[in-house]
């Protein structure tokens, strides 16, 4: 514990003697302790995919505080989804369609997650392996007025350091985009919260705000496990061509041939 107080003491008279030299240190600099470096994966793991298994509780989605008529209709498309998964028929989804998964949905982590994090850049990436996507945080800058940034699925973050807490905000997501289902308005604004816990577990604690689509901040959180250095995230071209969208909505699987003769 001695050694560890000695450690920051040196740490804390190095920042001095640097911002004596140089002027103020950045925040990305100071909070070098925070390192979210390298690839992740959700924790605990999701259930296998044809295992028929429900997720881990914590994995599971939590209800959004919508307002009426908004959360009948979300509780509806729910129970539609899930009647059209037990039929073998399932719905049509973003996903299904090519289209990314946008903020926040990139951090839910359905496959790996990798994360940049240069001290020379003001700047975190994080890299989604599912559809190739990526996600850039601007460290030390003002968010733009609203009516200044171009709407895009991962809208526009920026970031500060709180000690070693990573604080988010995200404005100008498109309309189209609905997490998770979950319908929202141009004014919606994304918090989040990175850290490291003990274990070197990374959470991610996110609330939405959004007073014209909810009754209240609507509140979760995504945790992740580290991998080896040596873990590759891969490439994940989206090609759709084996999905058939039919007039209600839902999903078949074609048969795909190498030759169009066979």
């Amino acid at each position: 514990m001695a050694q560890r107080a000695m450690t920051r003491s040196r740490k804390s008279a190095t920042l001095a003697l640097a911002a004596a030299l140089f002027g103020a240190v950045s925040p990305a600099v100071m909070a070098a302790d925070a390192n979210f470096e390298g690839v992740w994966n959700r924790y605990p793991a999701y259930a296998d995919t044809f295992s028929g298994e429900p997720d881990p509780p914590e994995l599971q989605l939590v209800e959004p505080p919508l307002k009426e008529p908004y959360l009948t209709r979300w509780r509806a498309l729910q129970e539609r989804r899930a009647a059209a998964d037990e039929a073998g028929t399932p719905l049509v989804t973003d996903s299904a369609r090519c289209l990314p998964e946008g903020a926040p949905g990139i951090m839910g982590a359905h496959y790996a997650l990798q994360i940049l994090q240069n001290p020379n850049l003001d700047q975190i990436t994080v890299l989604g392996e599912f559809m190739m996507q990526t996600r850039r945080i601007y460290l030390n800058e003002d968010m733009p007025p609203l009516d200044e940034i171009n709407p895009g699925y991962f809208g526009y973050s920026t970031g500060t350091w709180d000690g070693d807490v990573l604080e988010v905000t995200t404005r100008g997501i498109v309309d189209e985009l609905r997490y998770a289902d979950i319908p929202h308005s141009a004014q919606m604004t994304v918090k989040e919260r990175l850290y490291l816990d003990e274990k070197g577990i990374l959470h991610d604690d996110v609330t939405v705000i959004d007073p014209e689509y909810m009754t209240k901040p609507y509140e979760f959180s995504f945790m992740y496990s580290k991998e080896p250095k040596s873990y590759k995230i891969a490439e994940y071209v989206c090609k759709n061509d084996h999905m058939i969208i039919n007039d209600d909505g839902t999903l078949d699987v074609a048969v795909i041939k190498n030759d169009p003769g066979e």
